[in-house]
């Protein structure tokens, strides 16, 4: 930057005794500067499909869904482990960046699906940067860090939205929580809203951290059948239980984790479980950012 801006000093005191090419210089630099900063960029993505990206944040999770439409959802932003204190923001620094990247200014809904810093600590900088209609939550305990987030939604006009067990929306079907569902007083994983995004015949379950006790209601209660499993809890033992992978039999798994994690992510015997129902897993310690496109009919990595 400095040495452009040398070079232009010195090209402007080049051509100083020639007004007219002054003119046209300093006009066509102005011109540029407005075309380049007032054209919005073109979105990079796939017409007639619908996209499922898991974005690498590491030990989190933060799912991008973009429909046939060109309707953009976000859940979850990412962020640290364990609800520890880090200067590094993975919503400034991971996932606008991403999203930049792939020419997408502005997102119509963000959701949330519980309040683990490793899935709403990127959260703050993504709703400053991209100004959703709507964030969506399920049960969402009343703790510091959470309602830090709702007052800032609210100063920047977002709509906050509250959304249960049965709900049919644009972008998404609601399995949990249920409507009579409680929250603790700190955030747990069966907080969890569990969607499934669809796109004619061709579908992906999105498990969030929902664990056994909340699996087993959904699986009594909805068809759960998906091409595409976003395993839940980052691989923990904890969840994608048999009973759950029978009930969704999906041909694809995703695992956002960290590398290295030291929670021995992704279990070994989900891998086995996964892999004993023919289900070709991907994660993202491994891959880095994976893409998953539903055509209506099939998926595709």
């Amino acid at each position: 930057m400095l040495m452009a801006g040398a070079a232009l000093a010195v090209a402007m005191a080049l051509v100083w005794r020639r007004k007219l090419a002054c003119a046209v210089g300093l006009a066509a630099l102005g011109a540029s500067g407005v075309w380049i900063s007032a054209t919005e960029p073109r979105p990079q993505v796939r017409e007639h499909a619908m996209e499922v990206t898991a974005i690498d944040v590491g030990q989190g999770d933060s799912i991008l869904v973009v429909s046939p439409e060109g309707k953009t959802l976000l859940v979850d932003a990412g962020g640290p482990v364990g609800g520890q204190q880090s200067e590094f923001d993975y919503g400034e620094n991971v996932v606008s960046p991403y999203l930049w990247t792939r020419g997408i200014s502005k997102i119509d809904v963000v959701a949330i699906t519980h309040g683990h810093s490793d899935h709403i600590g990127g959260m703050h900088s993504v709703l400053n940067n991209f100004r959703p209609h709507e964030l969506w939550v399920g049960a969402l305990p009343r703790t510091a860090s959470i309602d830090a987030l709702m007052d800032y939604a609210a100063r920047l006009g977002i709509h906050v939205v509250r959304h249960s067990d049965g709900e049919v929306l644009e972008l998404a079907e609601v399995f949990s929580p249920p409507a009579s569902w409680t929250a603790s007083s700190q955030a747990k994983n069966n907080d969890s809203l569990v969607l499934r995004v669809r796109y004619r015949d061709s579908s992906a379950l999105l498990e969030g951290d929902a664990e056994r006790v909340v699996e087993q209601p959904m699986i009594a209660t909805h068809d759960l059948h998906a091409d595409l499993l976003k395993v839940g809890h980052h691989g923990s033992n904890t969840s994608s239980t048999q009973e759950l992978v029978n009930a969704v039999h999906p041909h694809w798994g995703v695992i956002s984790v960290g590398a290295h994690n030291t929670f021995g992510h992704p279990r070994m015997d989900v891998l086995r479980r996964l892999a004993g129902a023919n289900v070709t897993t991907y994660r993202t310690d491994l891959s880095g950012v994976v893409t998953f496109y539903l055509d209506g009919r099939s998926v595709s990595p």
